[in-house]
């Protein structure tokens, strides 16, 4: 039994285990898969970064849940930079959600915030009623809604960015997002600072109001404004990475490899 449990955890380690890629590791802090502690896995500043489920929150299936109960956050660390021409915030927030597991606000118009940044700046992307996703300022809607409607299974990948791509004053400055690949793009030329973050908060705005359940699968946050070919290339590393039922499905057929050699030997 003992050499079965053995065998067992090896082939666990092999099977979760993740190689970061190039965009990912350039990331201040990210999150292949979460864990109890939320301990970022890649990045620069990986170990500097701290992260609190918020109350009620947990980690399901190496996922972030959150309950609608309050925010998860994560700090200790400025997480943007300015680049030297107008003294613009650059920062890019990548992240897979499960959106069968995201329970929409009920009272029609209402917002939900899937991220806000903490801070003076506090940007982030909320939800409607409709599934419709808007842009966020100071922890409310911000500016006409984006014209894309979440589906309601399945994963997703979002990533959003604000300030000029590496600094350079290219008509692109503003706030943009990618839905599921760089295909699908929207911006706002006027969601923009001056100034920093120095939290994230996922589920809930800085002030921990406009909640939303939700569930993420990835995260990761570059203090630098991502070209949409370096999305591109982060979403790609990011579909290689194996969903957690995906991981849990092959660890299961490993075990019961490693059963049945057993029996038979």
């Amino acid at each position: 039994m003992k050499k079965t449990i053995s065998i067992l955890c090896a082939l666990a380690g092999i099977t979760t285990s993740v190689s970061a890629g190039t965009v990912m590791d350039q990331s201040l802090f990210g999150y292949t898969k979460f864990s109890d502690a939320l301990q970022a896995d890649v990045g620069s500043s990986k170990e500097q970064v701290t992260g609190s489920k918020g109350a009620g929150n947990l980690v399901w299936y190496e996922m972030l849940r959150t309950y609608g109960t309050g925010g998860a956050v994560f700090s200790g660390l400025t997480m943007t930079q300015n680049h030297a021409t107008g003294n613009r915030m650059m920062m890019t927030v990548t992240m897979m959600v499960d959106t069968s597991k995201m329970v929409l606000p009920t009272a029609s118009g209402s917002i939900a915030t899937i991220f806000s940044t903490g801070g003076a700046t506090q940007w982030g992307l909320g939800v409607r009623s409709s599934g419709k996703l808007c842009w966020m300022w100071g922890g409310n809607a911000w500016g006409s809604d984006i014209d894309y409607t979440l589906p309601t299974n399945g994963s997703l990948m979002l990533s959003m960015v604000t300030g000029r791509i590496n600094g350079v004053a290219d008509g692109t400055e503003g706030a943009r997002i990618y839905i599921g690949g760089t295909d699908v793009f929207f911006d706002a030329g006027g969601l923009k600072s001056n100034t920093s973050a120095n939290s994230l908060s996922i589920g809930a705005n800085n002030a921990g109001n406009n909640t939303l359940a939700l569930a993420v699968q990835q995260l990761y946050v570059h203090n630098t404004s991502l070209s949409k070919a370096e999305i591109g290339a982060l979403m790609a590393e990011m579909e290689l990475v194996p969903e957690p039922a995906t991981a849990t499905l092959s660890l299961l057929g490993l075990a019961c490899m490693a059963l049945r050699r057993r029996r038979a030997a």
